[in-house]
């Protein structure tokens, strides 16, 4: 068996957006350059998310990515729909969703896209109930019964009394 072109059954589809009524689609496949960028990012932006999520301090300044760069990155994310999103009037807070949800699809798959994107694009709460039925439950032990057990001597210690003969 030989292997196929992996053009001939990759498919990929597109990554559809509802933003005001309208449906905007961005492109499902990045070039490999990009990708590559996308890759490069992720360990900071997870750094930022685990900080956000347990309540860290973290540097929400720092710059992963220049304004260029940025700027190349939002348009290689988006294609054509970047234009056809300014043309529409679209803000900042929208472009900043769009753009973590893209992150996201890019990084890990459409579920976690949708997550961030119903999010509003912040990272959603840890769901306790998912942690918990992934995480085994540790037993819990049973108090040891008292029936059975005595002291070196066979009587209990009383109080007060010193331990020793010597009296220490």
């Amino acid at each position: 068996m030989a292997f196929r072109d992996l053009d001939e059954f990759l498919e990929a589809e597109p990554l559809v957006l509802p933003i005001r009524g309208k449906d905007y689609s961005f492109p499902a496949a990045i070039s490999a350059r990009t990708w590559l960028r996308v890759q490069r990012l992720a360990p900071e932006i997870n750094r930022a998310l685990t900080a956000k999520q347990a309540g860290e301090p973290f540097d929400a300044d720092a710059e992963a990515l220049s304004d260029i760069d940025a700027d190349e990155l939002l348009v290689e994310l988006c294609g054509d729909t970047l234009q056809e999103m300014l043309d529409d009037g679209l803000s900042s807070a929208h472009l900043k969703v769009v753009l973590a949800t893209l992150l996201v699809f890019h990084l890990s798959d459409r579920e976690q896209a949708e997550a961030i994107w119903n999010a509003r694009g912040k990272a959603p709460a840890p769901n306790r109930a998912a942690r918990r039925s992934t995480t085994p439950a540790t037993p819990t032990r049973s108090r040891s019964s008292r029936a059975g057990s005595t002291s070196r001597s066979g009587q209990a210690a009383r109080r007060g009394r010193p331990s020793s003969s010597t009296g220490s």
